[in-house]
C-alpha cells in the first residue's frame, strides 16, 4: 500500500511540475506533502529523467524520459509535424529560432523548435511550459480566450520574471486588446534577459486559435532593423499552417 501511496504522489509531483517550472516549497505546498518527502520523491523522479531540476534558478521542470515518450504519440499527425517544413523555411528567412506552443492550463507550453544558423543561439524551448503573461506565445493564446477565462487568469496573481516582466492586469488588458487588433505579439527580454520574441496566432479549420508561431531570438541582435519584416515572415508562416490545417468555418 506504501508504495501504491507513493506512486500517486510522485504523479501528484509530475502534474504539478508540469504546469509551470517551480520550487521544491511551492511543489511541496500544491501538493500538501512535507518537504523532506516531497524532495525525496522528486530526486527519484529526476534520476529517471522525468524532471530536471534548473541549477540557476532553483526550479524543476519536466525532464527528458517524459518529453520523448509524450513525443512518440503519433508524431506523424501531430501539429509539431505538419508545421516543421514552415518552422524550417521561417528559420532561414529570420536567422532565428522559430516555434510553436500551445496552451496548457494558464502556461504556454512549447512543442517543437528550429534553432537558429547562428553562433550564438537562444536555448532549445520544447517542452518547457511558462506563465502567460512572461511570453509573446502566451500572450496571444491569452488574447483569444474568453474574457472570464482573462480574468481567472489575471485574478491569480502574477509574478515577475525580470525587471521587465508586466504584471499589471490593466497593462496586461491593453496588450491583450492590441494583440488582437495587429494580430501579433512582441516581449523584450521578459521572461528571460537577454532574449526577445515575437508571436503570431495559428488557428484550425474551426476558425480557432490553436497554436502560437514564434521567432525567438538574442536581445542584441533580434529585433535589430525592421520589425515589420519580422512579423510580416511569422504571419505568413502561420497563415500556411492554418491553411494545412483545414479550411476554416
Amino acid at each position: 500500500m506504501a508504495s501504491v501511496q507513493s506512486v500517486g504522489r510522485a504523479f501528484a509531483l509530475l502534474e504539478a511540475v508540469g504546469d509551470e517550472p517551480s520550487s521544491l516549497t511551492e511543489l511541496a505546498r500544491r501538493v500538501a506533502l512535507p518537504i523532506s518527502t516531497a524532495s525525496r520523491l522528486l530526486s527519484t523522479l529526476e534520476n529517471l529523467g522525468a524532471i530536471e531540476r534548473l541549477d540557476d534558478v532553483g526550479l524543476y521542470r519536466i525532464g527528458p524520459s517524459i518529453l520523448k515518450m509524450a513525443s512518440s504519440i503519433d508524431s506523424s499527425t501531430s501539429l509539431a509535424a505538419l508545421a516543421h517544413p514552415e518552422l524550417e523555411a521561417l528559420g532561414h528567412k529570420t536567422g532565428e529560432a522559430a516555434g510553436l506552443g500551445v496552451a496548457a492550463g494558464y502556461t504556454v507550453q512549447y512543442i517543437t523548435q528550429i534553432d537558429a544558423n547562428q553562433s550564438v543561439q537562444v536555448r532549445d524551448w520544447v517542452g518547457v511550459r511558462i506563465p502567460m503573461h512572461l511570453t509573446s506565445g502566451g500572450l496571444v493564446l491569452l488574447a483569444h480566450w474568453p474574457t472570464d477565462a482573462v480574468e481567472s487568469f489575471l485574478e491569480r496573481g502574477l509574478h515577475a520574471q525580470t525587471t521587465r516582466s508586466v504584471t499589471d492586469p490593466d497593462r496586461i488588458r491593453e496588450r491583450l486588446a492590441q494583440i488582437l487588433e495587429v494580430g501579433v505579439a512582441w516581449t523584450i527580454e521578459e521572461f528571460e534577459v537577454g532574449i526577445s520574441s515575437c508571436s503570431v496566432p495559428v488557428f484550425n479549420g474551426q476558425g480557432e486559435v490553436t497554436a502560437s508561431l514564434s521567432v525567438h531570438g538574442p536581445s542584441f541582435r533580434y529585433p535589430k532593423g525592421d520589425r515589420e519584416r519580422f512579423e510580416g515572415a511569422a504571419k505568413a508562416a502561420a497563415r500556411r499552417i492554418t491553411e494545412l490545417l483545414g479550411p476554416q468555418a
